[in-house]
């Protein structure tokens, strides 16, 4: 009997030991621009992805397209010049040679939010970039374009 008064407090020692050599899956792991990690990932701010959240969401549509933007009856050539927009780190600027406007980015899609454009032209819509190819989809005050380039 007297055994088992021992046994109990060595099995919950083991059973406090074992348990101390658990390895914390973030130990390691670095995440970036706000992040946390979770079991060994790191979870992105709003704007940013990657392993390590060290890249910007909107850094893969930044550059220039060459396309054609389309509207009922007109097609035109276009190059459009996509950089970063200051009021957001989600935010990008187009520019098709006319006009400029602000969209969103959330992964590989872009929300272009109702805006004015010249002459008092508003502007909504919303956009994909698969690979190098960027399609918008526009809505120019009532009128339903379309815009497809590919970036250089």
């Amino acid at each position: 009997m007297t055994l088992h008064k021992y046994i109990f407090p060595i099995m919950l020692a083991l059973a406090t030991v074992a348990s101390g050599c658990k390895k914390d899956p973030c130990k390691d792991v670095t995440c970036l621009n706000g992040a946390s990690c979770t079991e060994g990932d790191c979870i992105c701010t709003a704007g940013f992805e990657g392993t390590d959240c060290g890249t910007q969401m909107r850094t893969k549509f930044i550059g220039i397209y060459n396309g054609t933007f389309s509207c009922p009856g007109q097609n035109f050539t276009v190059q459009m010049n996509v950089t970063t927009s200051s009021t957001g780190i989600s935010n990008v600027v187009f520019n098709d040679g006319f006009d400029t406007w602000v969209g969103t980015v959330s992964g590989s899609s872009v929300t272009i939010n109702t805006q004015t454009i010249s002459a008092g032209v508003t502007i909504a819509g919303s956009g994909q970039l698969a690979g190098n190819i960027l399609t918008l989809n526009l809505n120019l005050s009532g009128t339903t374009c379309t815009y497809s380039g590919t970036k250089q």
